[in-house]
């Protein structure tokens, strides 16, 4: 009973050590800064800060600071899944992502796995944040942004709907999408909605041919064009792929 009991107090981060190592602090800070850097997306400078902070909780015994690191990467996708709850914007391919995110970071059992695994988990934020933006953008892209993700599903999506529904000229919308996303709507919402097919590809049981069709794409050769031009392989190369 003492024993386990003692390896019980070993684990736990006391206050004292807290206070010691004004732990509070320093992780608010570094998480500051990370987030800052996310937002402008300097991804290099994210590795750099992460780095850091590893090599910052060394002077903690080892089973403290690899607590301490495994809650704060975890914590920095948790944030994120609460800016895209809060902007309408959370898909379940988002949260299957974070989901085997979290679990790798979980597994990782020294501090030199989190610093070696570092570029691999920068490469994960930068994919979760893709397209869009952990602050708040121009209220125009933003509504565009929620109406595209809601509706996905069918052909209604085109430039010129997306403008009405917004009350503003389709030119106007055009331009300002392209300055805050980087890519035209069209090339975006055939991204998204090959990024859906994919997840429906791999968790569902539904034909190729009936994921394809809910999401608007009637011609099959032009469906093919459009998978390879965002995946880099064609729909078949990507199932074969999936089943290795």
């Amino acid at each position: 009973m003492n024993k386990n009991r003692k390896v019980s107090e070993q684990k736990i981060i006391s206050t004292e050590t807290i206070i010691h190592f004004d732990l509070e602090k320093s992780i608010v800070d570094y998480e500051r800064n990370l987030f800052s850097r996310l937002t402008r997306k300097e991804y290099e400078k994210c590795e750099e800060i992460l780095t850091d902070f590893c090599f910052e909780l060394l002077e903690l015994q080892e089973n403290k600071h690899v607590f301490i690191n495994r809650i704060f990467f975890i914590s920095i996708i948790t944030d994120i899944i609460l800016v895209y709850s809060r902007k309408n914007l959370l898909h379940p391919n988002i949260l299957a992502h974070s989901y085997k995110t979290i679990s790798t970071v979980e597994r990782w059992e020294t501090i030199s796995e989190y610093i070696l695994h570092i570029p691999w988990y920068i490469d994960q934020l930068k994919w979760l944040l893709s397209d869009h933006f952990l602050v708040e953008g121009n209220i125009h892209v933003e509504k565009a942004l929620q109406l595209i993700n809601h509706y996905l599903i069918g052909d209604r999506l085109t430039v010129t709907w997306l403008a009405e529904q917004l009350g503003i000229s389709s030119t106007h919308l055009s331009n300002l999408f392209k300055i805050q996303i980087g890519e035209t709507i069209s090339k975006y919402i055939t991204k998204r909605k090959i990024e859906e097919i994919t997840y429906e590809l791999t968790y569902t049981n539904e034909s190729l041919k009936t994921i394809r069709e809910k999401y608007g794409f009637t011609s099959h050769s032009h469906f093919i064009q459009s998978f390879k031009k965002v995946k880099g392989v064609t729909p078949l190369q990507y199932m074969q792929n999936s089943e290795k």
